[in-house]
């Protein structure tokens, strides 16, 4: 599956622009030490796939392509292939009721199983109904990325609610969910953090095929994302753990959750083929946007949407850390992969 020439060129001249050499021999380095290779040997092949097989540094280290040989590396996605793809299929545009927290909840309301209201377009005493029914809540940034604009709050401690309502806007958390109660089961290995399922899907015109699906693990903080100190592991196509979790940007092994030593070798998404069934029918919702990673969270009756991300994000497995070798490259492949050359 190779990607068109103009825009590996347009990426290998970013790549220049932004190259940055003690910022790649500090990649080299840990990598050589991690891995038990000759780091200045590490640098020359991190180089050599960066300038010929689209793969950035990050990609080369997130994958553990020290470890792999050149015919398994090409079983793996990249960012630059996973983006490619993204804009060439996916209608920009449209792509921006993605992006806007706010123009999700709007377009995928009944897909939500939470209540949720605009704060700036309405008043304190709206807030302060809200929070008569929902007295912990979530707020969010509606543009943000990594869980980095989500926040909780327990009313309880609010005692000025104009200046309450005042903060937020001021720091643009204008978006205010109840907060997902998710499945007990979920629970029970973090119960302080909603573990989200990433399912990535593409919607051919006929049939929504999920493409990479992912179970995220929180440990305790409002989001589950690496930013919050959360990991992840990959399933497969029955919503299984296929082994031990890890972060994905450095040397790590959960084959149990840290603080609920609940295994992860051994998880299982439950209520998995609603879960498939409901980003079936959510990916039909915006045809114009073939190619979507849904974040569902999984509750006691069922599942409900939290976000879909038009760049769906990368998420592959460690050899270092599950023993496996291959990819989700030719999945795309075979069913993506005449846009490449776009």
């Amino acid at each position: 599956m190779d990607i068109s020439p103009k825009a590996r060129a347009t990426y290998f001249l970013k790549r220049v622009a932004a190259f940055r050499p003690s910022r790649v021999w500090t990649f080299a380095r840990q990598i050589g030490q991690e891995q038990g290779k000759w780091a200045p040997l590490v640098l020359v092949d991190m180089l050599w796939w960066a300038a010929f097989h689209d793969t950035a540094y990050i990609d080369y280290y997130e994958a553990d392509f020290a470890l792999l040989t050149p015919r398994e590396r090409k079983t793996f996605m990249t960012s630059l292939i996973q983006h490619h793809l993204a804009t060439a299929v996916n209608d920009r545009e449209v792509a921006k009721t993605l992006e806007n927290k706010l123009n999700f909840n709007r377009a995928f309301g009944g897909f939500l199983g939470r209540e949720w209201m605009q704060l700036d377009t309405t008043d304190t005493a709206a807030l302060k109904d809200f929070a008569s029914r929902h007295p912990v809540i979530i707020a969010k940034v509606p543009v943000s990325r990594e869980g980095k604009g989500v926040f909780r709050y327990d009313t309880a401690e609010v005692a000025d609610w104009d200046a309450f309502r005042a903060e937020l806007v001021e720091k643009g958390q204008i978006l205010i969910e109840q907060p997902i109660v998710q499945h007990p089961y979920l629970a029970s290995y973090c119960a302080g953090t909603v573990n989200t399922t990433r399912i990535t899907t593409y919607f051919d015109g006929e049939t929504v095929h999920p493409m990479v699906m992912v179970q995220k693990f929180g440990r305790g903080a409002v989001s589950d994302q690496f930013t919050w100190g959360g990991f992840f592991t990959m399933l497969d196509d029955d919503g299984h753990s296929v082994g031990p979790g890890h972060t994905g940007n450095h040397k790590s092994s959960y084959e149990v959750h840290p603080e609920s030593q609940q295994s992860i070798v051994d998880f299982q998404v439950p209520l998995w083929d609603q879960a498939l069934a409901l980003v079936d029918r959510a990916a039909r919702q915006i045809p114009e946007v073939p190619y979507i990673g849904w974040d569902v969270a999984v509750g006691p009756e069922g599942p409900v949407l939290i976000e879909g991300n038009w760049v769906p994000g990368l998420y592959e497995t460690r050899v270092s850390t599950t023993g496996i070798r291959e990819g989700s490259r030719p999945r795309h492949e075979r069913l993506m992969g005449d846009a490449l050359h776009r």
